[in-house]
Protein backbone atom coordinates (compact mmCIF):
# COMPACT_ATOMS: atom_id res chain seq x y z
CA UNK A 1 0.00 0.00 0.00
CA UNK A 2 2.82 2.34 0.79
CA UNK A 3 4.89 3.07 -2.26
CA UNK A 4 6.12 6.43 -1.15
CA UNK A 5 8.23 8.13 -3.76
CA UNK A 6 11.82 7.93 -2.60
CA UNK A 7 15.08 8.42 -4.44
CA UNK A 8 15.95 4.90 -5.60
CA UNK A 9 19.14 3.13 -4.63
CA UNK A 10 21.82 4.90 -6.62
CA UNK A 11 24.40 2.13 -6.92
CA UNK A 12 23.35 1.53 -10.52
CA UNK A 13 22.99 5.22 -11.32
CA UNK A 14 26.29 6.84 -10.38
CA UNK A 15 28.59 8.69 -12.72
CA UNK A 16 25.94 9.55 -15.30
CA UNK A 17 27.26 12.39 -17.49
CA UNK A 18 25.10 15.47 -17.40
CA UNK A 19 22.32 15.49 -19.98
CA UNK A 20 22.45 11.77 -20.74
CA UNK A 21 19.22 9.73 -20.88
CA UNK A 22 20.17 8.21 -17.53
CA UNK A 23 20.55 11.59 -15.88
CA UNK A 24 17.31 12.79 -17.47
CA UNK A 25 15.50 9.68 -16.22
CA UNK A 26 16.91 10.09 -12.71
CA UNK A 27 15.80 13.71 -12.59
CA UNK A 28 12.37 12.74 -13.96
CA UNK A 29 12.00 10.08 -11.27
CA UNK A 30 12.87 12.55 -8.54
CA UNK A 31 10.29 14.98 -9.98
CA UNK A 32 7.58 12.32 -10.10
CA UNK A 33 7.53 12.23 -13.92
CA UNK A 34 7.27 8.47 -14.18
CA UNK A 35 5.97 8.27 -17.75
CA UNK A 36 9.11 10.10 -18.87
CA UNK A 37 11.25 7.61 -16.95
CA UNK A 38 9.58 4.70 -18.71
CA UNK A 39 9.90 6.37 -22.14
CA UNK A 40 13.61 7.04 -21.66
CA UNK A 41 14.21 3.51 -20.41
CA UNK A 42 12.40 1.96 -23.36
CA UNK A 43 14.16 4.17 -25.91
CA UNK A 44 17.62 3.41 -24.52
CA UNK A 45 17.26 -0.19 -23.36
CA UNK A 46 19.93 -1.39 -25.81
CA UNK A 47 22.56 1.02 -24.52
CA UNK A 48 25.40 -1.23 -23.37
CA UNK A 49 26.47 1.06 -20.53
CA UNK A 50 23.32 2.71 -19.26
CA UNK A 51 20.64 0.30 -20.48
CA UNK A 52 20.63 -1.83 -17.30
CA UNK A 53 20.60 1.27 -15.12
CA UNK A 54 17.68 2.73 -17.04
CA UNK A 55 15.82 -0.58 -16.85
CA UNK A 56 16.42 -0.62 -13.09
CA UNK A 57 15.04 2.90 -12.80
CA UNK A 58 12.02 1.86 -14.88
CA UNK A 59 11.42 -0.93 -12.39
CA UNK A 60 11.48 1.58 -9.54
CA UNK A 61 9.01 3.77 -11.41
CA UNK A 62 6.69 0.83 -12.04
CA UNK A 63 6.71 0.05 -8.30
CA UNK A 64 5.67 3.59 -7.46
CA UNK A 65 2.98 3.52 -10.14
CA UNK A 66 1.46 0.35 -8.69
CA UNK A 67 2.57 -2.08 -11.40
CA UNK A 68 4.61 -4.76 -9.59
CA UNK A 69 4.41 -7.24 -12.49
CA UNK A 70 6.10 -4.77 -14.83
CA UNK A 71 8.59 -3.96 -12.08
CA UNK A 72 9.41 -7.65 -11.65
CA UNK A 73 10.12 -7.97 -15.36
CA UNK A 74 12.37 -4.92 -15.33
CA UNK A 75 14.42 -6.05 -12.34
CA UNK A 76 14.79 -9.58 -13.73
CA UNK A 77 16.04 -8.10 -17.00
CA UNK A 78 18.72 -6.20 -15.09
CA UNK A 79 19.73 -9.30 -13.14
CA UNK A 80 20.20 -11.28 -16.36
CA UNK A 81 22.97 -8.85 -17.29
CA UNK A 82 24.16 -8.03 -13.78
CA UNK A 83 23.35 -10.98 -11.53
CA UNK A 84 25.11 -9.46 -8.51
CA UNK A 85 23.40 -6.06 -8.72
CA UNK A 86 22.07 -5.65 -5.20
CA UNK A 87 19.65 -2.77 -5.98
CA UNK A 88 17.97 -4.84 -8.71
CA UNK A 89 17.80 -7.86 -6.39
CA UNK A 90 16.18 -5.67 -3.72
CA UNK A 91 13.79 -4.27 -6.31
CA UNK A 92 12.84 -7.80 -7.33
CA UNK A 93 12.09 -8.66 -3.71
CA UNK A 94 9.88 -5.59 -3.35
CA UNK A 95 8.06 -6.39 -6.61
CA UNK A 96 7.37 -9.95 -5.44
CA UNK A 97 6.04 -8.60 -2.14
CA UNK A 98 3.81 -6.25 -4.12
CA UNK A 99 2.48 -9.29 -5.98
CA UNK A 100 1.75 -11.05 -2.65
CA UNK A 101 4.36 -13.69 -3.47
CA UNK A 102 5.84 -13.32 -0.02
CA UNK A 103 7.88 -16.53 0.14
CA UNK A 104 9.60 -15.61 -3.12
CA UNK A 105 10.08 -12.06 -1.91
CA UNK A 106 11.74 -13.26 1.30
CA UNK A 107 14.11 -15.48 -0.68
CA UNK A 108 14.97 -12.67 -3.10
CA UNK A 109 15.70 -10.33 -0.20
CA UNK A 110 17.84 -13.01 1.45
CA UNK A 111 19.89 -13.26 -1.75
CA UNK A 112 20.41 -9.48 -1.65
CA UNK A 113 21.56 -9.71 1.97
CA UNK A 114 23.96 -12.51 1.07
CA UNK A 115 25.45 -10.23 -1.58
CA UNK A 116 25.70 -7.28 0.80
CA UNK A 117 24.81 -7.78 4.45
CA UNK A 118 25.09 -4.03 5.09
CA UNK A 119 22.60 -2.97 2.41
CA UNK A 120 19.70 -1.19 4.14
CA UNK A 121 17.32 -1.73 1.24
CA UNK A 122 17.88 -5.48 1.38
CA UNK A 123 17.24 -5.55 5.12
CA UNK A 124 14.06 -3.47 4.74
CA UNK A 125 12.74 -5.71 1.96
CA UNK A 126 13.56 -8.80 4.02
CA UNK A 127 11.71 -7.36 7.01
CA UNK A 128 8.67 -6.50 4.92
CA UNK A 129 8.56 -10.01 3.48
CA UNK A 130 8.83 -11.53 6.95
CA UNK A 131 6.08 -9.23 8.18
CA UNK A 132 3.74 -10.37 5.41
CA UNK A 133 4.57 -13.97 6.27
CA UNK A 134 3.39 -13.40 9.85
CA UNK A 135 6.88 -13.39 11.34
CA UNK A 136 6.39 -10.08 13.13
CA UNK A 137 9.19 -10.30 15.70
CA UNK A 138 11.82 -11.11 13.07
CA UNK A 139 10.48 -8.33 10.86
CA UNK A 140 10.71 -5.78 13.67
CA UNK A 141 14.30 -6.81 14.36
CA UNK A 142 15.24 -6.32 10.71
CA UNK A 143 13.64 -2.90 10.49
CA UNK A 144 14.98 -1.79 13.87
CA UNK A 145 18.48 -2.67 12.70
CA UNK A 146 18.00 -0.76 9.44
CA UNK A 147 16.58 2.27 11.23
CA UNK A 148 19.36 2.29 13.83
CA UNK A 149 21.88 2.63 11.02
CA UNK A 150 20.11 5.71 9.64
CA UNK A 151 17.19 7.11 11.71
CA UNK A 152 16.45 9.78 9.08
CA UNK A 153 16.27 7.42 6.09
CA UNK A 154 12.71 7.65 4.66
CA UNK A 155 12.73 4.08 3.35
CA UNK A 156 13.70 2.71 6.78
CA UNK A 157 11.02 4.77 8.50
CA UNK A 158 8.39 3.77 5.99
CA UNK A 159 9.24 0.10 6.33
CA UNK A 160 9.26 0.16 10.11
CA UNK A 161 5.88 1.92 10.30
CA UNK A 162 4.41 -0.60 7.87
CA UNK A 163 5.74 -3.54 9.88
CA UNK A 164 4.49 -2.08 13.18
CA UNK A 165 1.02 -1.39 11.81
CA UNK A 166 0.77 -4.88 10.40
CA UNK A 167 1.67 -6.14 13.88
CA UNK A 168 -1.16 -3.98 15.33
CA UNK A 169 1.30 -1.78 17.21
CA UNK A 170 -0.16 1.57 16.18
CA UNK A 171 1.33 3.53 19.14
CA UNK A 172 4.87 2.47 18.23
CA UNK A 173 4.18 3.24 14.56
CA UNK A 174 2.92 6.72 15.49
CA UNK A 175 6.01 7.32 17.61
CA UNK A 176 8.29 6.47 14.68
CA UNK A 177 6.27 8.71 12.34
CA UNK A 178 6.30 11.60 14.81
CA UNK A 179 10.05 11.27 15.26
CA UNK A 180 10.56 11.49 11.52
CA UNK A 181 8.37 14.60 11.31
CA UNK A 182 10.55 16.27 13.93
CA UNK A 183 13.76 15.20 12.22
CA UNK A 184 12.65 16.14 8.68
CA UNK A 185 9.67 18.50 8.91
CA UNK A 186 9.66 19.34 5.19
CA UNK A 187 9.61 15.75 3.98
CA UNK A 188 6.14 14.63 2.78
CA UNK A 189 6.57 11.13 4.16
CA UNK A 190 6.16 12.36 7.75
CA UNK A 191 2.59 13.64 7.51
CA UNK A 192 1.73 10.75 5.19
CA UNK A 193 2.73 8.21 7.83
CA UNK A 194 0.98 10.20 10.53
CA UNK A 195 -2.16 10.07 8.40
CA UNK A 196 -1.75 6.33 8.02
CA UNK A 197 -1.53 5.82 11.79
CA UNK A 198 -4.42 8.22 12.44
CA UNK A 199 -6.54 6.39 9.90
CA UNK A 200 -5.78 3.11 11.64
CA UNK A 201 -6.99 4.66 14.92
CA UNK A 202 -10.23 5.91 13.35
CA UNK A 203 -9.23 9.58 13.55
CA UNK A 204 -10.39 10.18 9.99
CA UNK A 205 -10.66 13.97 9.94
CA UNK A 206 -7.14 14.33 11.30
CA UNK A 207 -5.91 11.74 8.79
CA UNK A 208 -7.38 13.74 5.91
CA UNK A 209 -5.59 16.85 7.15
CA UNK A 210 -2.27 15.03 7.29
CA UNK A 211 -2.69 13.55 3.80
CA UNK A 212 -3.43 17.04 2.53
CA UNK A 213 -0.34 18.38 4.30
CA UNK A 214 1.76 15.70 2.64
CA UNK A 215 0.40 16.85 -0.72
CA UNK A 216 1.23 20.45 0.09
CA UNK A 217 4.84 19.32 0.50
CA UNK A 218 4.74 17.13 -2.63
CA UNK A 219 1.79 17.61 -5.02
CA UNK A 220 2.89 14.55 -7.02
CA UNK A 221 2.82 12.16 -4.06
CA UNK A 222 0.94 9.28 -5.67
CA UNK A 223 0.10 7.29 -2.58
CA UNK A 224 -1.17 10.35 -0.75
CA UNK A 225 -3.64 10.97 -3.60
CA UNK A 226 -4.56 7.29 -3.58
CA UNK A 227 -5.09 6.97 0.15
CA UNK A 228 -6.97 10.25 0.40
CA UNK A 229 -9.29 9.24 -2.45
CA UNK A 230 -10.04 5.90 -0.79
CA UNK A 231 -10.56 7.45 2.64
CA UNK A 232 -12.86 10.22 1.38
CA UNK A 233 -14.80 7.67 -0.67
CA UNK A 234 -15.19 5.40 2.37
CA UNK A 235 -16.34 8.30 4.56
CA UNK A 236 -18.88 9.62 2.07
CA UNK A 237 -21.73 7.80 3.84
CA UNK A 238 -22.96 6.00 0.73
CA UNK A 239 -22.35 9.17 -1.30
CA UNK A 240 -24.56 11.31 0.95
CA UNK A 241 -21.66 13.59 1.93
CA UNK A 242 -21.15 15.46 -1.33
CA UNK A 243 -18.00 17.26 -0.18
CA UNK A 244 -16.31 13.97 0.63
CA UNK A 245 -17.42 12.59 -2.72
CA UNK A 246 -15.92 15.59 -4.49
CA UNK A 247 -12.71 15.17 -2.53
CA UNK A 248 -12.55 11.51 -3.52
CA UNK A 249 -13.08 12.29 -7.20
CA UNK A 250 -10.41 15.02 -7.15
CA UNK A 251 -7.76 12.68 -5.80
CA UNK A 252 -8.75 9.70 -7.91
CA UNK A 253 -8.39 11.96 -10.94
CA UNK A 254 -5.01 13.28 -9.84
CA UNK A 255 -3.70 9.80 -9.07
CA UNK A 256 -4.46 8.56 -12.58
CA UNK A 257 -3.34 11.80 -14.21
CA UNK A 258 0.07 11.22 -12.61
CA UNK A 259 0.18 7.74 -14.16
CA UNK A 260 -1.06 5.57 -11.28
CA UNK A 261 -1.76 2.00 -12.41
CA UNK A 262 -3.41 0.29 -9.44
CA UNK A 263 -5.93 -2.02 -11.19
CA UNK A 264 -8.37 -2.27 -8.27
CA UNK A 265 -8.42 1.49 -7.88
CA UNK A 266 -8.96 1.86 -11.62
CA UNK A 267 -12.00 -0.40 -11.47
CA UNK A 268 -13.41 1.48 -8.49
CA UNK A 269 -12.90 4.81 -10.18
CA UNK A 270 -14.41 3.67 -13.48
CA UNK A 271 -17.48 2.42 -11.63
CA UNK A 272 -17.83 5.78 -9.90
CA UNK A 273 -17.45 7.66 -13.15
CA UNK A 274 -20.32 5.72 -14.66
CA UNK A 275 -22.77 7.41 -12.29
CA UNK A 276 -20.85 10.51 -11.23
CA UNK A 277 -23.63 12.90 -12.23
CA UNK A 278 -26.18 10.88 -10.30
CA UNK A 279 -23.99 10.80 -7.20
CA UNK A 280 -23.35 14.53 -7.22
CA UNK A 281 -26.88 15.44 -8.20
CA UNK A 282 -25.88 17.17 -11.42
Amino acid sequence: MLNVRLVPTLALLVFAPRGTPLEQATQAFQAGEYAKVLELAKANASDATDGPRLTYLAGEAELVLGAPSAAEAAFRAVLVKRPKAVPAQVGLARALIGLARFDEGEKAAAVALALDAKDAGARIAHGLALSNLGRADEAKQELAQALKADPKDPSCVRGFVEVLLRADDAPAAAEIAEGFVKARPQHPLGPFLLAWTLERDGEDAAAIEQYQHALELDPNFLDAHKNLAILAHTLSNSYQDKERVKLAFAHYERYFALGGKDPELRQTYDNLLSFKDQILGM
